[in-house]
């Protein structure tokens, strides 16, 4: 299969400003209380781009985040990591069966609510969060397209879902609301700016998750890298941060529906 990758020469890689009150970015080896990195995963980042534009033909890769100055900093702050933020939050420990979904859109009488509090009787589980608050990034990606050719015979090309995305972002339209990391903590969105420059940190963030490659039906694999944030700029770049080439290219070849 014909795979077509944005050469930088070619087209510039898109730059999404995002910003939230607060995120939450689990580490994996927080298994019970959460716990998060100061900045989004490389899947994370990528599942917001998706938020915005997603299509079957291609898949966003994530090649830099950077760590800017959120709007309510104060002017003379000194930079840093995010601060972060100790909550209290009842999380859901089971699942909706999606028949049991369309039972309620067939019956609507018969919906019975998933309550998340942690009385006798609900679904919720109390657990601590350390979560981040008033953080700000820059995401930059390019698309990386599995069907060079639609079913229409139109041709797919990096440059036309740069373009959409660009049109999307600077007219805020999304698929569904972007948010930072969990669903109540929405991100406001737009096009990145020159005036969005990546804070003056540079700090080795450990072992981060890269993404999940899901190489077979109910099958998935974690992948990690070493993270180290430069001058408040986060290298996430495939083919410089993931040493593994058989793991790269499980990365590079995964997508949704193919």
């Amino acid at each position: 299969t014909e795979i077509y990758t944005l050469s930088l020469h070619d087209a510039l890689p898109i730059c999404l400003y995002i910003a939230g009150d607060f995120a939450i970015f689990t580490r994996p080896e927080a298994k019970v209380e959460r716990n998060s990195y100061p900045l989004p995963t490389p899947s994370a980042a990528r599942n917001i781009l998706d938020s915005i534009l997603w299509k079957p033909e291609f898949r966003w890769i994530v090649t830099r985040i950077l760590l800017v100055k959120h709007p309510r900093a104060a002017a003379n702050a000194t930079p840093s990591l995010p601060s972060t933020i100790a909550l209290k939050r009842n999380e859901v420990q089971s699942t909706i069966a999606p028949r049991t979904v369309r039972g309620w859109m067939q019956n609507p009488s018969s919906y019975e609510p998933q309550a998340a509090g942690a009385g006798q009787g609900t679904d919720g589980t109390p657990r601590m969060t350390t979560a981040l608050k008033n953080v700000a990034y820059v995401i930059e990606a390019y698309p990386h397209v599995f069907t060079p050719v639609g079913t229409e015979g139109q041709i797919n090309t990096p440059q036309k879902y740069v373009a959409c995305f660009e049109r999307r972002a600077a007219k805020g339209q999304c698929r569904s609301q972007p948010y930072l990391g969990c669903r109540e903590f929405a991100a406001e969105f737009r096009p990145a700016t020159d005036a969005d420059t990546p804070l003056d940190v540079t700090e080795n963030l450990g072992r981060m998750l890269y993404d999940i490659v899901f190489s077979a039906p109910g099958g998935k694999r974690p992948v990690f890298f070493d993270a180290r944030l430069e001058h408040g700029v986060l290298n996430t770049r495939p083919e410089e941060v993931l040493h593994d080439a058989a793991a790269r290219a499980e990365v590079l070849a995964c997508s949704y529906k193919r």
